[in-house]
């Protein structure tokens, strides 16, 4: 007994110090975020507030695509009607910014339900397809009802909070926004409901048999995605002061999976690397060369190539699982592992949507549905 106490002790050890390591690295980050307007230009922290804002939109995006399999081409629809909602009650009729952020977001839920009530039954090539359709509706109609949207010119004048009128107060505010959506995320990728949409990208086909309401998990993922880009449509009307049918156009959708991607799908920090990366190239690369989109194409290409879960996959396989292993906490390293293999496989090969994969287990009818553990056996 005292010999496999120690043995659970020693193995222990490892996963208890990666456990840490993960806590002191997310104080760092924290720390970093909090002082960065004392320590960059004014230029660098509207970089980092448009980072924060597409961050957030990439990560709605994640949540279908990484942990559901379900890959959306119309999310910047859903941005754009919070984003046109709260333009409109605030510049038109008055309201308050708070209820007129409340009205918005209250509307975007109402879009993101009905969007979902028609995509329920859809898998694949044909979800893609529906999302895109859906997009291009909401574009449309920003685009042609000149009297409602401002047409081509869109809506200026969208007010900020009293508190966050500086740069500086704006990127704070915004932090601290996109802080507590992520928090409600991650709470909601080890939930139940994202413990089904795992369960869904692996083998749809499996779990209605067992007893699992597909249909009803797929509606409440995309309305809860839909909330969050939602969120991001608010803070990106209120940073600009103005929305606009270039907003919501497909593009910024497929900007927004580019992110995830780059990223990594299937993982939280991934969408705001990608949306570092992307925005960073944009804004800061493209005032030196010219061909700024040459580069962001040959970025991504690369990382498709030799890095196909994304630059924090990457990280992790090339990094900390071996970091791991030669600790000897081999577990916390296959579980790293294969957190992004999965959604990576997805996304990046299309094959998602509730294809059922060689190797993806059968969730047992009394638990919640598991991920697919394909590199455990090949793992020392």
């Amino acid at each position: 007994m005292t010999i496999s106490g120690r043995g659970r002790s020693a193995g222990a050890a490892p996963a208890g110090w990666a456990g840490r390591a993960r806590w002191i690295a997310l104080a760092a980050v924290v720390v970093v975020l909090a002082a960065l307007p004392y320590l960059v230009s004014s230029f660098a922290v509207n970089l980092a507030t448009q980072a924060l804002v597409f961050g957030l939109f990439a990560l709605s995006i994640n949540v279908l695509a990484g942990y559901g399999g379900m890959i959306s081409l119309g999310q910047a629809g859903l941005l754009g009607v919070a984003g046109y909602a709260l333009a409109i009650l605030s510049t038109r009729h008055g309201w308050p910014l708070g209820a007129a952020i409340a009205g918005a977001l209250v509307l975007c839920i109402l879009a993101a339900a009905f969007f979902g009530l028609l995509l329920v039954r859809a898998r694949g090539t044909y979800f893609v397809m529906i999302t895109l359709a859906q997009g291009m509706v909401v574009w449309g109609i920003a685009q042609r009802w000149q009297e409602l949207t401002g047409g081509e010119n869109g809506i200026t004048g969208v007010p900020k909070p009293a508190f966050a009128q500086e740069y500086w107060e704006y990127y704070y505010l915004a932090l601290v926004v996109v802080a507590v959506c992520t928090l409600l995320i991650a709470r909601l990728v080890r939930s139940p409901l994202g413990l089904s949409l795992k369960g869904i990208r692996e083998a749809e086909d499996r779990l209605a048999p067992l007893g699992y309401d597909v249909a009803r998990h797929k509606l409440l993922s995309f309305t809860i995605a839909g909330f969050f880009a939602g969120v991001a449509g608010v803070l990106l009307a209120m940073y600009n002061s103005f929305i606009g049918p270039s907003d919501v156009f497909f593009l910024t959708s497929a900007e927004g999976l580019l992110m995830s991607i780059l990223g990594g799908v299937g993982t939280l920090a991934g969408a705001f690397v990608g949306a570092g990366i992307v925005i960073f190239i944009e804004q800061e690369v493209s005032s030196w060369l010219a061909r700024w989109q040459t580069l962001l194409g040959v970025v991504f290409v690369l990382v498709v190539l030799f890095a196909p879960d994304g630059i924090v996959g990457a990280w992790t396989r090339y990094a900390w699982a071996p970091l791991l292993r030669r600790l000897g906490a081999r577990d916390a390293a296959r579980a790293a592992e294969t957190a992004t293999s999965a959604a990576s496989a997805s996304v990046v090969t299309g094959d998602g949507a509730g294809t059922a994969r060689l190797g993806a287990p059968v969730p047992d009818a009394d638990d919640e549905p598991r991920t697919t553990r394909r590199e455990e056996a090949a793992s020392p």
